[in-house]
């Protein structure tokens, strides 16, 4: 089939430098990045998906978007295995789903996507979070799941720290988009009841759970237990916080990366285990997390964090990493990834974390990207009813919006970006590869935003009532976030 080019394409493909290091047609144009945007935002704006009351976002839908109730789906076979959670909400999920509607709303202006992403927030607060520290896990009916037994409350012991980390997800999108200081207090008491509790100083080890349950268990080492907290709020929230603030939360960030290298690296084979409990953890054909999503991931995080830290020989590694894990993960057509070293394909979540790090390291020319994003945007999004139609349902448990919603934003950003380095001085390319996002912050005035996790000049700012545009050029990788 004969590739149809928009006329903005057309203009954009004669412009860029034809002798570019990247396959530039590998990138998704902006004008496709809306589309496949959009195509997922069918779903997050179903009536079902906003919760009664709104905010109070329902774990359980079916691939249609209509709620699934404890029942079987259109065209469903086995769920037996989610069965005895569908009466549960997870706060992880709605989180989750708060950062969806952020993100969608970052990439596009909407302002129902704005107005639910506020919503999801205010639920979380008024909801979730625990006075007593830190966040619920389950709610039943809006309202946390009650197991207190002899007065002590096992549902706060049974809390996983990872559980713990990703409630804060749609609070740290919250902190991007607005730079509330609210909501950034929360943040920092939520982390430091995290460290405060969980954070074994003599193990240099982050403690999984306080109790044992079902799920469970206190014995449990855990790479996501530390990871997750980087991932889902430190590395988003770092550059927004009080600069006085900025120093402690650095050294977290620090601590908490020696801890993963030093419990969780393998050295060679140069990738993560995902667990140190047990012999299973050390089976790469069968142990917990050991896929190429949780190796790449961590890589990533720690690649970040060097950059904010300033520190050349954890960036060195880090990068070293990423791409080990890149060349183990693409598959032999170069058109995809594996999800692990028995070369099974690639589950929607690892698929955006492998594109995502790729990107990361094409921005600067220390990756050559393969054709796995058009795959992603032309084959694996559903245009009749919205997200994702690969690697089964649209969500459960452990499955929202928040990685499909942040591929599409950080594809957006990184697509525009690389193609604008490869610009030369061809204005009228250079403007066709600026990146517009969108931004509600609690001051107008306020214009010190970034384009997600990564940097860029910005190049117009508009005002629209309480939402603010602004357009950003030259794209880069973070910078240090203490300047010394």
């Amino acid at each position: 089939m004969k590739k149809i080019l928009t006329i903005a394409a057309l203009t954009l493909s004669l412009c860029l430098n034809a002798q570019a290091k990247q396959n530039l047609d590998y990138l998704p144009t902006y004008e496709q990045w809306q589309d496949h945007t959009h195509s997922l935002m069918k779903f997050w704006l179903h009536k079902d998906a906003k919760g009664v009351p709104e905010g109070n976002f329902p774990t359980w839908r079916c691939d249609d978007g209509t709620l699934r109730n404890q029942k079987h789906c259109k065209n469903e076979k086995n769920i037996e295995w989610i069965k005895n959670r569908t009466g549960y909400d997870y706060v992880r999920m709605q989180a989750r789903q708060t950062f969806a509607y952020g993100a969608l709303f970052n990439l596009t202006g909407d302002k129902e996507a704005l107005r639910l992403h506020k919503a999801g927030v205010k639920f979380l607060i008024e909801n979730a979070l625990d006075k007593d520290g830190g966040f619920h896990s389950i709610l039943v009916n809006g309202k946390p799941l009650n197991i207190a037994k002899d007065g002590i409350s096992d549902e706060r012991l049974a809390r996983t720290t990872q559980d713990l980390s990703y409630a804060l997800v749609g609070l740290a999108m919250n902190a991007y988009l607005t730079h509330d200081p609210e909501t950034i207090r929360i943040i920092q008491d939520t982390k430091k009841y995290i460290y405060d509790t969980y954070f074994d100083n003599k193990q240099n080890l982050m403690k999984w759970c306080l109790k044992d349950t079902e799920f469970d268990k206190t014995t449990q080492k855990e790479l996501v237990a530390l990871l997750d907290q980087l991932n889902a709020y430190m590395i988003l929230t770092w550059r927004l916080l009080p600069e006085d603030d900025k120093v402690a939360w650095s050294k977290n960030i620090r601590k908490t990366v020696r801890a993963i290298n030093k419990n969780f690296y393998n050295r060679k084979y140069n990738r993560f285990f995902g667990c140190t409990d047990n012999n299973t953890c050390f089976d790469y054909s069968k142990g917990r997390h050991l896929d190429n999503g949780h190796s790449v991931k961590a890589f990533w995080m720690e690649y970040l964090a060097a950059l904010g830290l300033d520190d050349d020989k954890l960036e060195h590694f880090a990068k070293k990493g990423m791409k080990s894990v890149l060349r183990a993960a693409l598959k032999d057509d170069k058109s995809g990834w594996y999800e692990d070293l028995a070369k099974n394909d690639a589950s929607w979540w690892v698929y955006a974390e492998l594109d995502q790090a790729a990107l990361t390291l094409a921005l600067t020319d220390d990756y050559v990207l393969s054709d796995t994003l058009r795959p992603w945007l032309f084959k694996y999004t559903d245009k009749t009813y919205g997200e994702l139609k690969h690697s089964g349902l649209k969500t459960h448990f452990w499955r929202n919006g928040f990685h499909s919603c942040e591929h599409a934003l950080i594809g957006t950003i990184l697509s525009n970006g690389i193609r604008y380095n490869y610009c030369d001085e061809d204005k009228q390319c250079k403007t066709l590869n600026r990146t517009k996002l969108y931004f509600a912050p609690v001051d107008m005035n306020d214009n010190n935003f970034t384009p997600y996790l990564y940097r860029g000049k910005i190049a117009d700012v508009n005002n629209n009532g309480d939402i603010k545009e602004i357009t950003f050029s030259k794209i880069k990788l973070p910078d240090e976030v203490i300047d010394d």
